[in-house]
């Protein structure tokens, strides 16, 4: 089977996970009582719901673990579809056998495996749902990366920007690149688009920019495109300017450093 292609590495992935199949379990099992689990869930004088929220929390302690190491792993190797679909089968596997448990203490006594057999036949059916449903989000996120991927091997005569998640936000012909500067924990993109000068921000750093094709570095918070540079002049406290050929765009600060490469792009 083919790989996933991308497996988001920010956490709230892992997160929907966690919250998502314990709410889901609560909320089918309350409507539908799947194999009659609230009359099995009556036991030590506790009533159905109590014993509901138990195991439903069970799931989420769980998934806490197993999705924490998913993860973590997720970071370092590819996964293929059936490494991960038995990850999944798996989790189930392991919140029945913790719930199992907690119903033979719970109990004081009977098979263990009874019960194991008991839980996976409460667990699997339903929790089965939201597995399914958020697999199937993650095929269509990974069609699009795919479409996505295509259409950057076609084109790549233009210059591409991604955020922190590696997510594609905006695309511009080198041509069109002005300059761009730090702003806190974001970048600004000055370019043209049909004559007149825009500006974008985008959550990156400047070292994710370093390399994007037509800028090059002329000040530790600024890249600047040496063809919109008209020329290099200081001021009278000799700090060093970038004249831009857009009257509208201010100068852009030019550190001693860089100067000896940019002006030789001039």
């Amino acid at each position: 089977m083919t790989k996933i292609l991308r497996l988001p590495e920010d956490f709230w992935h892992e997160l929907v996970y966690m919250l998502t199949v314990p709410f889901f379990f609560i909320g089918f099992t309350l409507l539908y009582n799947p194999f009659d689990i609230k009359g099995y869930l009556v036991m030590g004088g506790f009533g159905y719901g109590f014993h509901l929220m138990m195991i439903a929390s069970i799931i989420l302690l769980t998934l806490m673990i197993t999705r924490g190491t998913l993860f973590l792993i997720i970071k370092k190797f590819d996964l293929k579809w059936l490494q991960y679909v038995s990850w999944c089968l798996g989790e189930m596997l392991v919140a029945s056998c913790f719930s199992a448990l907690y119903i033979v203490l719970f109990e004081r006594g009977g098979d263990y495996f009874q019960s194991l057999s008991t839980a996976m036949k409460f667990i699997y059916p339903v929790v089965i749902w939201p597995y399914v449903l958020l697999m199937m989000v993650q095929i269509i996120d990974n069609k699009d990366d795919e479409i996505e991927a295509a259409v950057e091997r076609q084109d790549n005569s233009l210059v591409r920007f991604y955020d922190e998640h590696k997510r594609l936000k905006l695309t511009i012909a080198p041509s069109s690149l002005l300059y761009v500067g730090s702003e806190s924990n974001y970048v600004k993109i000055c370019y043209q688009e049909s004559g007149r000068v825009r500006e974008f921000l985008l959550r990156a750093s400047m070292k994710s920019i370093e390399g994007s094709r037509g800028l090059v570095r002329c000040h530790r918070s600024y890249f600047v495109n040496p063809a919109h540079v008209k020329v290099l002049r200081k001021d009278s406290d000799g700090l060093i300017y970038a004249e831009m050929n857009i009257a509208e765009i201010p100068p852009v600060p030019v550190s001693k450093q860089y100067y000896q490469s940019l002006s030789s792009l001039l």
